[in-house]
């Protein structure tokens, strides 16, 4: 059985970067394209295929999601827990949050 996944302030991802972890923007690519944090894969979690590029990744390595507000990763750490994640982040107040805290997007 897999482990519950966490919640943590999107400030989160500042201070603990890894270069183990996997920090996925789970938005659309319109979403992401407008702007995103530096190093985030962008799989969105309402395309059909979410599910068939998550199962690519290897499951013991650290994932961190945001999106928007927070719901929809909320959404996907759940399923990636139910595919056997063994170290789920969701990032609280996703892109939103971390604009408001002043954080610096990336735009490329």
């Amino acid at each position: 059985m897999s482990a519950q996944f966490k919640s943590a302030p999107i400030s989160t991802w500042e201070g603990n970067q890894s270069e183990h972890a996997i920090l996925i923007d789970v938005r659309t690519a319109e979403e992401f394209d407008q702007g995103h944090l530096c190093d985030a894969l962008n799989i969105d979690y309402k395309a059909e295929d979410f599910k068939e590029h998550i199962e690519k990744l290897p499951k013991s390595t650290p994932v961190y999601l945001y999106c928007r507000t927070g719901k929809r990763s909320e959404s996907a750490a759940t399923l990636l827990q139910e595919l056997g994640f063994e170290n789920i982040t969701n990032l609280e107040g996703g892109y939103v949050a971390y604009s408001e805290d002043g954080g610096t997007p990336c735009l490329e």
